[in-house]
Formats: structure tokens, sequence, C-alpha cells
């Protein structure tokens, strides 16, 4: 089972087994592969800013000449919602397309029992490591 199988099928397996439309499962899962993207840019961004201090102080006169001088939280709403939107229309017009969504949910119900219930297993591990690392990050960076 691949990643994105187990993402969609998870989903449409949990939303089927409480006798609701399956097909809601292609929202669920574009809406996580889409937080699940912009989780990775925003860990890779910190790490590079962690590690680079000179990739840092461009950063920071960049956003400073785009944004302002903004609270982070309202800088955060400001990037992260575009970001997220772009991320989203993305993967749902490729990864998480209608036609695909059938076809890899079609593969994940041929699959046996014991393996459909290690699906969630299997999409959040990579996820949990990811937002570690970025909270690792985040902490590291706080003055």
């Amino acid at each position: 089972m691949t990643f994105i199988q187990a993402v969609y099928g998870s989903q449409y397996y949990e939303i089927t087994l409480k006798g609701k439309d399956g097909n809601k499962g292609r929202l669920n899962g574009n809406i996580f592969l889409s937080a699940f993207v912009v989780l990775i840019i925003l860990t890779l961004t910190g790490l590079t800013l962690l590690l680079s201090p000179l990739a840092a102080e461009s950063f920071e006169r960049m956003a400073t000449r785009l944004v302002g001088y903004y609270t982070g939280k309202n800088t955060g709403r400001l990037l992260a919602i575009p970001v997220m939107g772009l991320c989203y229309l993305v993967i749902a017009n490729t990864v998480g397309s209608q036609q695909n969504f059938r076809r890899i949910v079609d593969e994940f119900n041929l699959l046996p029992v014991d393996e459909k219930n290690k699906a969630n297993k299997k999409v959040l591990m990579p996820f949990f490591v990811i937002l570690a690392i970025f909270v690792v990050t985040v902490i590291s960076a706080s003055p």
C-alpha cells in the first residue's frame, strides 16, 4: 500500500464504515495532503533559516518589505491561507482528482482488512515526524 492509497483509502474506509457517503473521503484526503505539504514547506523553510544566518537575514528583509511589521499571527494568516488554498487546488486537480480517487479507492478495497486497518498508522507516522521536526525547529529558533 502506498502513502496516497493509505490517505484516500483510509478516509473512504472510515466514512463508509459509519454508513455515510465515502466520496467525502476525497475532500478529507485533499485537505490532509494540503496541510501536509504546507507543513513540509514550513519545516524546510524553518530549517533553512535556522541553519543559515544569511538566509535568515535575507528572509527577514524580504518579509519586512512584503508585509511590513505585522505580528507573527497576522503574517501567518496572511501567508498560510493562500498557500493552503493553492496547495489544495493543485492536489485536487492532480493526485486528488475524482478519477484518481476512484482508482485509488478501488485498489484499496482489494486489500485485506488487516492491511486496511494499518492505513491510518502509515499516514499519521510521517505527519507526526514532520510535525515534531517543525516544532523542534520553531523552539530552536525562538529567542
